[in-house]
């Protein structure tokens, strides 16, 4: 799979030479002469606030807050306000061919600050840009795509913040553009060096657990970048997007002395998104394979998978005479993650319904009620459920 996945993108790399030459100069159009789309629909370069104020910088962001019931075996867990984040964007377009994004985020009340992204693009043509700095990986197209304001329910997907990591943000460098090989068919790519997971992954935690292997902003702890890519394939109402990421995440030498073997860390992806009139169906199916040490082997898993599914219905727009680009929004997401494939437990599955009200695109009231299921290493089921009102708005 690794090896069909990275020979289809060099092929695709390969094709760039030629597209680029039907391709203006003039990086901010298309193959078609209209203004170039953004890479990904609610990524780095499809943010609200991404206009010129007579300066060649702009700032923006979005911010999030929560108040939450959640119960568990019956007995209340949380019950609580949450001001959950705020994140600062700027961007700075330098010239027509160098831009500069870059996104700071603060939660829960600033405890926790971070840089998310922070990305220098270097635009040769629309189908061929170099990209370097602190990167959003494009393992699924949920972690590109995560604001608060543009997504229907509070929570983020199981499979994206319990197997994947979401926010993966990794120090890596790479190439990404756009293809246009038919008038109604567009695809893009991105294929970044990056600095990968770490150990975390076993000693951080009883079990495995991928997110606590991210290495964050650290530098490599093997000298051995990983790789991670993304392709889509995207028609005017239906998006599908391929993804992996694969490489080393142990410390194996050190001076030239190899000490241990080197283990990989694979996470395959798919994501999809189609738009039927008022309907909005998307989703995303993600399976890890992690090489275990022999000693650790039944303890840790090597198998995990996750995924989700949503369906959301719009209606009631303009309902309101004093807000006329208001519209209501019902949604549902049927989700789950399999933290070990070889038994029977070790598994989280959760069911989402909402209710939101948009007052203007940009800004989300939302109503949930979840219900989760928990089954341990042993398969005992423990039950949950929670309400949540969540206020998000970009700014």
């Amino acid at each position: 799979m690794r090896t069909l996945y990275f020979a289809v993108l060099f092929l695709l790399l390969s094709c760039i030479l030629t597209q680029a030459q039907s391709i203006p100069d003039d990086t901010a159009q298309s193959a078609s002469g209209t203004k170039a789309k953004p890479l990904v629909a609610g990524g780095i370069g499809d943010k609200p606030f991404i206009t010129t104020y007579g300066g060649r910088a702009s700032i923006g962001g979005y911010a999030e807050a929560h108040f939450i019931w959640e119960r568990e075996q019956g007995v209340t867990e949380e019950l609580t306000f949450d001001p959950r984040r705020m994140n600062l964007f700027a961007y700075s377009a330098l010239s027509d061919r160098v831009s500069f994004f870059a996104e700071i985020e603060f939660e829960e009340g600033g405890e926790e600050i971070k840089i998310e992204t922070a990305v220098i693009d270097f635009m040769i043509s629309e189908a061929l840009a170099l990209r370097g700095g602190i990167l959003l990986s494009p393992l699924g197209k949920f972690n590109l795509t995560h604001d608060s304001p543009r997504n229907e329910v509070n929570e983020r997907p199981l499979v994206s913040t319990e197997l994947i990591g979401v926010t993966l943000s990794e120090p890596g460098m790479g190439f990404f553009g756009s293809l246009y090989p038919g008038s109604n068919l567009r695809l893009t790519y991105e294929l970044y060096a990056v600095n990968g997971y770490n150990e975390g992954l076993i000693t951080k935690s009883p079990v495995t657990r991928i997110p606590e292997g991210k290495s964050g902003l650290g530098e490599d702890n093997n000298n051995q970048p990983a790789l991670v890519g993304r392709m889509s394939a995207i028609w005017p109402n239906l998006d599908l997007g391929i993804s992996l990421h694969t490489g080393s995440y142990n410390q194996f030498e050190a001076d030239g002395i190899k000490f241990d073997q080197k283990r990989n860390l694979t996470i395959f992806a798919l994501d999809w998104g189609w738009k039927l009139g008022n309907f909005t169906f998307q989703g995303e199916f993600a399976q890890a394979k992690v090489e275990i040490p022999a000693s650790l082997l039944g303890i840790y898993a090597e198998k995990q998978r996750g995924a989700y599914g949503q369906i959301a219905y719009q209606f009631g727009k303009g309902f309101f005479r004093l807000l006329p680009e208001s519209f209501w929004t019902a949604v549902a997401r049927i989700e789950g993650v399999d933290f070990d494939r070889n038994i029977k437990g070790d598994s989280h599955h959760r069911l989402t319904l909402g209710l939101n009200f948009r007052p203007i695109p940009d800004m989300a009231l939302k109503l949930d009620y979840r219900r989760n299921w928990f089954r341990d290493r042993v398969n005992t089921l423990t039950h949950g459920a929670g309400i949540s009102f969540g206020m998000a708005t970009y700014f």
